[in-house]
């Protein structure tokens, strides 16, 4: 069943990755880091035009990882899982279709496109996440970074009343 989203809402979005997250008993570091499932890079659209503010995945990124660097060639087998990805979408949808899917301009655009539009991401959720309980549910949240002097960036918690 869908989720009711409404403009102005805080969206965290549960994908059940998080359990191959690099502490949990099916961690799989490359899956993880690699082969996470990504959004389209029209989600960045949506969400401007939803008035979302904060948003956030169960996965190492927002950006599908053939738009950040670890897919395309960093990290552990990077540029090989990048050409097997680039073979198998040009098998099924054809070689005109990578560039397509997968465009230069789309490069961290959920990172670059959202910032300036204040509209922030939490990355890496994990813990308590795939409760059913919190599944397509209004809930409060808080989001507790680390605070620190001249960062762009921070570990948090995030905590959710239900």
């Amino acid at each position: 069943r869908r989720a009711d989203v409404q403009d102005g809402d805080i969206l965290f979005i549960h994908t059940g990755w998080h359990k191959y997250s690099f502490f949990s008993e099916e961690a799989d570091e490359e899956r993880y880091i690699q082969r996470h499932p990504g959004p389209h890079f029209s989600i960045c659209d949506w969400l401007l035009k939803r008035k979302i503010h904060i948003w956030g995945v169960d996965m190492i990124s927002t950006d599908h990882p053939m738009n950040l660097p670890i897919g395309r060639f960093l990290g552990k087998g990077g540029l090989e899982h990048w050409q097997k990805v680039r073979a198998k979408t040009e098998a099924k949808f054809g070689a005109d279709k990578m560039d397509e899917l997968f465009p230069d301009s789309a490069y961290q655009l959920t990172h670059n496109a959202l910032f300036p539009h204040d509209c922030i991401h939490v990355e890496n959720l994990g813990g308590d996440i795939g409760l059913k309980e919190l599944h397509n549910k209004r809930i409060t949240l808080g989001v507790f970074p680390w605070k620190f002097k001249g960062g762009e960036a921070a570990f948090c918690r995030a905590v959710a009343w239900a």
